[in-house]
């Protein structure tokens, strides 16, 4: 494989754990496939059919809701992977992973991945450890999630999509395309109230928007506001404003 993707998929951390002896056989055992702006990789619902990892491009994770409604969820970029409870359980794609971006990806097909990653208990457990990270992550969420104003919940849901765990660090990022509707639900929060709130990160300097997109200009201060509250970050106009749940 080119060094040039072998860089890329290192900048995962769960590749770059892996055994070499394991990511010579993923790399040999992988298709590589071009996704186009649109396009989805699986949609939610989809029968497994193995990991995909991101060499180039943004991809959006959308979690489409019983009544229809669609949430953006995460974004995936050059180093990640995805797939993994899916190809655990047998079970099908718990969401709609979709190129935001034009994406190049590696694709494991399922046969590949069983015979990889299932043979034993200790290749099983690196398959799995991705898995076992998100539910850590969900359980700290929905704890602290219940004690976040809407400003804070605004907050780290842009340090989510901006950032990226596999990531070099980075002080600033554009999350495109996005949609002020995608983000209220995603805050459980009026369309008008989340106005409001981008108003006030706008005015703060933390952020800037444009046409179906957000660039993050300070992320250091952004991630400050959304571990810590909005402690320093009060503008006068909002002091008065009502709160929302």
């Amino acid at each position: 494989m080119p060094e040039r993707y072998q860089i890329n998929l290192n900048r995962g951390h769960w590749y770059d754990q892996l055994p070499p002896r394991i990511r010579e056989d993923v790399e040999r055992s992988a298709v590589r496939l071009k996704f186009k702006r649109g396009k989805p990789l699986f949609r939610q619902g989809d029968p497994v059919k193995g990991l995909f990892g991101f060499l180039s491009g943004e991809a959006q994770v959308i979690g489409t809701t019983i009544s229809g409604q669609d949430i953006l969820v995460a974004m995936h970029r050059a180093g990640d992977w995805t797939g993994f409870l899916a190809c655990l359980d047998g079970g099908s794609y718990s969401m709609t992973v979709t190129a935001s971006q034009p994406c190049e990806v590696l694709h494991l097909p399922l046969a590949a991945v069983q015979r990889i990653f299932m043979q034993d208990v200790a290749s099983y457990a690196l398959l799995a450890a991705p898995e076992y990270a998100t539910q850590r992550a969900v359980y700290s969420h929905v704890v602290e999630h219940l004690s976040f104003t809407p400003l804070q919940r605004l907050a780290r849901r842009l340090v989510d999509l901006a950032g990226s765990p596999h990531a070099e660090i980075i002080t600033s990022r554009t999350i495109m395309p996005i949609t002020q509707d995608q983000i209220a639900l995603s805050i459980m929060s009026s369309r008008q109230w989340t106005n409001r709130l981008l108003q006030h990160l706008e005015k703060a300097g933390l952020i800037a928007r444009g046409r179906s997109r957000i660039d993050i200009l300070d992320l250091p201060r952004l991630t400050q506001l959304a571990v810590y509250g909005e402690s320093g970050f009060m503008l006068p106009e909002m002091t008065n404003a009502p709160a929302e749940a």
